[in-house]
């Protein structure tokens, strides 16, 4: 995990957990706590994005390690 994957994952759970210290301990009303909720649920959806592209890239470079490192004698000769 990257750096600022981790701080957006942990950010957004602080948010969270401040939503329902507000809404659940404190008895603010949800209108004047929502705001938490939502940029926590915004911060999730976006650490999941940037986690997925991740992921994608290392496959596709994974991929083009393999094809290069061909043990096969005849698969290096077509190379060149």
């Amino acid at each position: 995990m990257k750096l600022i994957e981790s701080l957006i994952l942990f950010a957004s759970l602080a948010l969270l957990i401040m939503f329902v210290d507000q809404a659940l301990y404190k008895h603010v009303s949800l209108k004047d706590s929502y705001f938490f909720l939502m940029f926590s649920v915004a911060g999730f959806f976006y650490y999941t994005y940037r986690r997925g592209l991740r992921i994608m890239k290392e496959k596709k470079e994974e991929e083009t390690n393999k094809e290069v490192k061909s043990k096969k004698i005849e698969d290096r000769l077509k190379r060149k």
